[in-house]
Parts: structure tokens; sequence; C-alpha cells
């Protein structure tokens, strides 16, 4: 396991916008400790230098938040023996397409379509299954989590910025964390154009939907204390007790 987080967001070869979220600090001084919780987008082209570097990387068990249809689509994770990749809709229905496919094609709609999405999040059966055994896979210890989605940045920037807020990583520390996704919109259209070959140019996705805004992650905050009344009443609702989340903080923050 790594004793130094890893930033090369190209790290794991054939997949883009990979982090450590090790170094994160929390409200209090302490931070997240490296090698135990991980980001990427979808793993189903790792390449086998990539699949090495999971191993090396200390990584034991992967979380796919991609609905059935993407994954029809693009391909199941790629990882090596001894890594087991769970899947774990976000979303009850198959999903046909990531957030960021979707068919819209001027910016404020891309954007209210996005603020929407989150709005959901939170009130979503098969997130609130996703995000309890995402904590509950970190909290038991057993080798590295590593969480993913398509891109890499809406659903499964919800359930990091869920499972970091638990043990109290400070709200500009969360956010900082989620916009480092704009780093990799290259690479997201570059693999949007590969996966809908042929793409017209006026289908591509906007930057609003291929990137991340602090607007995104603060709507679905807003749901949270409309429908749980508190983010403690939304862990409640995640069916993350008090115990499961000292678990969590003992397994994930180092003073």
């Amino acid at each position: 396991m790594p004793d130094a987080r890893v930033h090369n967001q190209f790290a794991l070869d054939g997949a883009w916008n990979f982090r450590d979220l090790g170094g994160v600090r929390t409200v209090d001084g302490s931070k997240i400790r490296p090698g135990k919780f991980y980001r990427a987008s979808e793993l189903s082209a790792l390449t086998e230098s990539g699949q090495r570097a999971v191993l090396d990387l200390g990584i034991r068990t992967v979380f796919d938040l991609r609905g059935n249809s993407e994954i029809v689509r693009s391909g199941v994770d790629r990882v090596p023996d001894g890594v087991q990749s769970i899947s774990m809709p976000f979303r009850d229905d198959t999903g046909d397409r990531a957030p960021h496919e979707a068919p819209i094609h001027d910016e404020q709609s891309q954007v209210d379509y996005l603020h929407r999405s989150y709005a959901t999040y939170p009130v979503l059966p098969g997130a609130a299954h996703a995000i309890k055994h995402v904590v509950e896979a970190v909290a038991a210890g057993r080798g590295g989590v590593l969480v993913h989605c398509a891109a890499g940045k809406d659903r499964a920037g919800w359930t990091v910025a869920t499972v970091l807020r638990a043990v109290g990583v400070s709200e500009d520390e969360i956010l900082a964390d989620y916009l480092a996704s704009n780093a990799a919109v290259e690479p997201l259209l570059a693999h949007v154009r590969r996966t809908w070959a042929g793409i017209d140019d006026a289908d591509v996705p906007g930057t609003a939907l291929l990137g991340v805004r602090a607007s995104y992650l603060e709507r679905g905050m807003q749901a949270v204390t409309s429908r749980h009344g508190s983010f403690e009443g939304y862990l409640s609702h995640l069916g993350i007790d008090e115990h499961l989340r000292g678990r969590l903080v003992a397994e994930l923050v180092q003073d």
C-alpha cells in the first residue's frame, strides 16, 4: 500500500480522472490516509500496466456505479485477479446513458439537467445502497477501495463527497477534490468520441456536461437538507449509524 498520495490522473493506464483521496484535510487538521480510498473513471479499458498498478496501489475492492446498459456498451471492469469488482448501479433503471451523455445541446439546459440529476442522488435507492456498501468496505480495512462510474465525476463525485463529509473533511477540501475532475474533460471527450463512433460535432456534449461545477454539488446538498433535514439525517437514511461512522473514521483518518 502506498505511503504517499497519487496525483497522476492517468496512473491507471486505460483509465483517467484517477486519484487517491489521501491527504485531504478534515476540519480538525487531520488527513485522510493515503492508499485507502480512490476514485476514477470506468475501468473497462485498463491495460495490463493499468491492472498491475491497481495491485501495486493496494486496491482490492472496486465499486462500479454505472447502469447495466452502460456496462454492456463500454464493457465490464478489467481488473486483475485478487481484486473484486462489484456492480452497484446508482439508478434502479437500466441506465442507458451516463449523465455527461445526455442529448442536450444548449449550456443552460445542460446545467439545469445536472442540477436535477444531483437533486435526485439523495433519494435514489440505488445510490443509498451503493454508498452504504462503499462505506462498509472502506471501514472493513481489507485493502484499498476504488469507486467509479463512467466519467468518475458525477455519481462517483457524489459518493466520494458523502464519504469525505461523513469523516469530517472540510467543505473547501471536498469541493476542491470534486472540481479536480475538470482536469479530465479532454480524456472524457475522447472517450465519448470512441464510445459513440461517428457522433456529429453538433451532438458532442458541452463543457457543462463534461465538467463539474460547484452548483451541482450544492444542489445535491440542498436536496439532502430538504429531504432528510440534515446531513446526519441523510446518513441515517443511508443506514450509516454512529458505530459504522466511527469505524469509517478510524480506518480513513490519521492524526
